[in-house]
């Protein structure tokens, strides 16, 4: 709120007392005589208790608009901060009730479409989108890995099964590579049949074993209907400093990687 709106919220409230107190004192008159030499400090007197009771009015209003602003500010910054889930907790009626309603509504809907915007709409893991946005963090730190994956001869599976079921593969590999990482990374939907891990390296798991692990869950061939498919995987590794190198070079360099292990596995089929 600025200054000059309070000043003349004042203003008003002082001027409508002063208006009320004058009113009270010609009004009086007329049922109840006052003698001509008091009648000037009567009508001084209420006018004066009119601007007191405006002014005290002001206040109680300054008070509970300040305690509301206050309320919503707080919310609202929690927004601006990445927290969509906040809301305001007010339990009241009339205009305030609407208002809160109406930012809780808001928010409500602005938390929808950001999850939308951040997740794939086939595996409901996060996406290409969510995977930038974690790099323009100004919270991250630290040293990371990331594990490019790419499902191989994806395109057979398609053409073979045709798309419903291709949908159903990568719906399973989203689900085993969520519980391959199990908290220990960010599983995220690149495209098509590209999926991202980002783990932040700890001393307690190496990369290595990460990927063993993933690798392990796809052992066994995904199992739909009548049909026994099964799933082969490429993981390419870039370790990286947060900060030290852009999104792009560094998912560039990832996934050259895995295509370097994709190669090296096609000549050793070969040979």
């Amino acid at each position: 709120m600025k200054s000059n709106y309070l000043q003349w919220m004042l203003f008003i409230y002082i001027a409508v007392g002063v208006i009320l107190g004058t009113g009270f004192s010609l009004t009086l008159d007329q049922f109840i005589p006052i003698p001509g030499e008091q009648f000037v400090f009567f009508m001084i007197a209420s006018a004066f208790a009119g601007a007191l009771l405006g002014a005290v009015n002001y206040l109680i209003y300054y008070f509970f608009t300040k305690m509301f602003i206050h309320h919503f500010n707080r919310v609202l910054n929690s927004v601006k901060n990445g927290d969509l889930s906040a809301r305001s907790q007010f339990h009241t009626g009339g205009i305030v009730g609407e208002l809160n309603a109406n930012i809780n509504k808001t928010l409500a809907n602005l938390e929808r479409s950001h999850n939308t915007i951040l997740h794939d709409d086939l595996t409901r893991i996060p996406n290409r989108h969510a995977l930038q946005q974690f790099f323009l963090s100004d919270e991250e730190s630290g040293e990371f890995a990331m594990l490019f994956i790419d499902v191989d001869d994806f395109k057979a599976i398609n053409d073979t099964y045709g798309h419903v079921t291709g949908d159903e593969v990568l719906r399973y590999i989203a689900f085993a590579l969520h519980e391959s990482v199990k908290g220990t990374g960010q599983v995220y939907r690149l495209s098509g049949d590209e999926f991202v891990i980002l783990q932040e390296i700890q001393h307690r798991e190496s990369t290595a074993e990460l990927c063993g692990r993933i690798h392990h869950a796809f052992e066994e061939p995904f199992l739909i209907e009548e049909h026994t498919i099964p799933i082969r995987i490429s993981i390419g590794v870039r370790n990286f400093e947060f900060g030290a190198s852009d999104f792009a070079t560094i998912l560039d360099e990832a996934d050259q990687e895995m295509y370097k292990v994709k190669n090296s596995r096609q000549v050793r089929l070969r040979s």
